[in-house]
C-alpha cells in the first residue's frame, strides 16, 4: 500500500490515508478507547469516531468532513460502491462549508446497519439541521458508510 495525502494534527490524532492496489483510499484510524456503540446511540457527538460500528463510522465520516475538511479521508470511510461521490467531486462541497463551522451528529439505529442521522451544522451565520438515513456496511471487520438518503 502506498501512502497518500493523509495528515495528522492535534485535532485528528494519528490518522493516515492509504491507497490500496486499486487506488481506493483507505483511512487508517489509530486505536483509541471509545464508548460502546449502545452508549453513544442518540447522543449528539462530534468525536473522531471509529470503524468498530455503524454509528462509529458515521461519526468518523463527519469528522473527516467537518474537522479534517478532507474528501480523501471521508471517501476512504465509504464502501467502494457507495453513493458517496469520488473525493475530487466531494472536496468542493467540503470547501463550501464556512471555516469555523462546528457540528454534532446524533445517530439512532433503525436496524443493525441503518441509522437515522440528525446532523446539526453550527455555522458562523446560524444553525442548519439535516436529517437523513445512512446505511452502513461491514467489510473485512470494519464498518463503512454506504448510502446517504
Amino acid at each position: 500500500m502506498a501512502w497518500s495525502g493523509g495528515h495528522s494534527d492535534s485535532r485528528s490524532g494519528s490518522a493516515a490515508t492509504q491507497v490500496d492496489g486499486a487506488d481506493t483510499p483507505i483511512l487508517e484510524l489509530a486505536e483509541t478507547p471509545t464508548a460502546p456503540a449502545s452508549d453513544l446511540d442518540d447522543e449528539c457527538r462530534a468525536d473522531r469516531g471509529d470503524q468498530n460500528s455503524g454509528a462509529g463510522v458515521i461519526a468518523a465520516w463527519n469528522y473527516a468532513y467537518y474537522v479534517r475538511r478532507d474528501a480523501v479521508a471521508a471517501r476512504a470511510l465509504a464502501t467502494p460502491n457507495s453513493s458517496v461521490v469520488p473525493a475530487e467531486q466531494l472536496q468542493p462541497f467540503i470547501d463550501a462549508v464556512p471555516v469555523g463551522t462546528n457540528y454534532c451528529v446524533r445517530t439512532k439505529a433503525l436496524s443493525e446497519d441503518v441509522y437515522l442521522v440528525d446532523l446539526s451544522e453550527l455555522r458562523p451565520d446560524g444553525v442548519q439541521r439535516i436529517t437523513q438515513t445512512v446505511t452502513t456496511e461491514q467489510l473485512d471487520g470494519k464498518w463503512f458508510v454506504d448510502v446517504f438518503n
